[in-house]
């Protein structure tokens, strides 16, 4: 018997690996589908500019504040932990360069779509979760109406558009909280912010803008994506909601990973 019996074990056990990969590169493929269709509709220029205006309203300024304050302090305490051994080998003009070229290729983008998948994606989720409980979405659909351009385009092109701009800001304000902790450790002003200058050249800061880039992508694709597959009732929604942030967030660290071995 122990020969059927690990045999039948083997068959379930590669079943549930099948349906594992099976089903892994269904998600896939309705990603890529559901981006490619998105990003077909954006070149076309079929942009409901109103609807723009709002939800990047929404995710800038909304994401600002907080992404400015993660930023912030985790630069100043990569500061506390390098500013020191700094000092004492002599190397205070490079702790500049060190602030500058961390905030610029990893802090700040990586940082910046936590937050915005955080904060944003987990909305987006729940907005387009709730509108398919209660059938808007098949409503859109009744009326002709198509809902990826209605629904996801204004998202889409909002969070690509404001996850640049949120890096860029939230990377200043780094490099700004990187010097507050600098100053108080006794390295002068103008070697600081020479070293920063000196030390952040342009790959850095295009890397850093290519990363918010696909983090944007992803974060709206997945987002919306997950909002529209909500199942029924109110408890789908949270489901949904939650299983969007998380999904973010590990895409974010993937895709951050793949993309600095490739610059790299």
């Amino acid at each position: 018997m122990t020969g059927p019996v690990a045999a039948g074990g083997l068959t379930a056990l590669a079943g549930q690996l099948g349906s594992a990969v099976l089903g892994l590169l269904t998600v896939l493929g309705e990603w890529i589908l559901l981006w490619l269709a998105t990003t077909s509709l954006v070149l076309r220029g079929r942009i409901a500019r109103r609807h723009l205006v709002h939800q990047l309203e929404a995710i800038f300024l909304g994401s600002l504040p907080l992404a400015c304050l993660t930023v912030v302090f985790s630069s100043m305490v990569l500061a506390l932990y390098t500013a020191d051994q700094f000092i004492e080998y002599g190397f205070t003009d490079y702790i500049g360069k060190l602030i500058a070229t961390g905030v610029a290729r990893e802090l700040g983008p990586v940082l910046t779509a936590i937050v915005v998948a955080s904060r944003e994606g987990s909305a987006i989720a729940a907005e387009l979760g709730t509108m398919k409980v209660t059938e808007q979405v098949d409503a859109l659909r009744a009326l002709a109406t198509d809902p990826v351009e209605y629904l996801i385009v204004p998202r889409y092109t909002a969070t690509l558009i404001a996850m640049p701009l949120l890096t860029i800001a939230a990377g200043t304000a780094g490099v700004c909280g990187g010097y507050l902790v600098a100053g108080s450790k006794g390295i002068p002003q103008e070697v600081y912010w020479l070293s920063a200058a000196r030390g952040v050249e342009m790959i850095d800061f295009t890397s850093g803008l290519a990363k918010a880039l696909v983090f944007g992508a992803l974060i709206a694709v997945v987002s919306c994506w997950q909002g529209l597959r909500t199942g029924h009732g109110s408890a789908a929604v949270g489901r949904s909601t939650t299983a969007s942030v998380v999904l973010c967030v590990v895409l974010v660290h993937i895709a951050d990973f793949l993309m600095v071995s490739v610059l790299n």
